[in-house]
């Protein structure tokens, strides 16, 4: 069943990714996020998804440390995230933004390079080990090829995946995603989401994505968390919010779906 925002909440355990109670972030005049309650399980991908201003960025976020909440608590990995050390959370959470800053005339090598300062520091000496995750990371997103051509000149997919290299060099077990695929054709947009459901498993990673597309959100998600004007209004598996009656209380619409012939998930489309 859809669970809905509840007062009611299971315990808290060591094995939560993230363990949020009473969580609230406002700006003058306004509430953005309103005592959110909310468990992820490590080991999982999570997809925000929720109309335009429903608070998915902000809550994203605040579990990659950007933001501090108003009010309530954040638990990460069973720790409060605020007590965390900035090179211990580093090594646990990389995050990438919605709005990526510049990449300051680096190379593909170079940029993805800068992944390891968790683990070296400003003055640290660049090890063995840091070049190997750094080659680890280029190979597995494919972007070895164009390891010496500027990150300015590539393609908006290329550069996707050049930052997806970044994050998987800083060899963390949860990765934070705010819009991945928001600049990207539909083409691009599948092979990103694919190469992140596919490094999750292999790696054991635990993700956090915000997205827009609730028909790809579906596909590559194991579970789904949808909000509206600051809170949860549905969370489940794909198979608990891909029904009609779900998604028109999401997105305030009708909405169909129907059964994709050769995968048998549910796609939905605007009645």
């Amino acid at each position: 069943m859809v669970a809905e925002a509840s007062a009611a909440r299971p315990a808290a355990s060591k094995h939560a990714l993230f363990d949020l109670a009473g969580v609230s972030f406002r700006v003058p005049g306004r509430s953005i996020i309103e005592s959110l309650d909310l468990r992820m399980e490590a080991g999982q991908i999570h997809g925000l998804i929720g109309p335009n201003g429903s608070g998915k960025s902000t809550l994203v976020k605040m579990l990659a440390r950007q933001e501090v909440p108003a009010s309530g608590r954040i638990h990460f990995c069973g720790e409060d995230i605020q007590s965390q050390g900035d090179r211990v959370f580093a090594r646990r959470l990389a995050y990438l933004p919605q709005f990526m800053p510049s990449t300051d005339g680096m190379n593909v090598e170079e940029f993805v390079a800068l992944g390891r300062f968790p683990w070296h520091g400003t003055f640290g000496r660049f090890t063995v080990v840091d070049r190997a995750k750094v080659a680890e990371a280029m190979d597995q997103t494919g972007v070895t090829p164009f390891r010496a051509r500027l990150v300015d000149t590539l393609s908006g997919g290329e550069r996707q995946r050049v930052w997806l290299a970044l994050l998987l060099a800083q060899d963390t077990q949860c990765l934070v995603l705010d819009e991945p695929t928001s600049a990207l054709d539909i083409s691009h947009q599948t092979e990103m989401l694919d190469l992140v459901r596919n490094l999750a498993r292999k790696r054991g990673l635990s993700v956090v994505v915000v997205l827009h597309d609730i028909n790809m959100a579906a596909r590559i998600c194991d579970r789904l968390v949808a909000m509206g004007s600051g809170r949860i209004v549905a969370d489940g598996t794909p198979a608990d919010i891909m029904r009609a009656d779900v998604l028109e209380r999401i997105y305030g619409i009708s909405m169909g779906l129907f059964t994709h012939p050769d995968s048998g998930i549910p796609v939905a489309f605007v009645r």
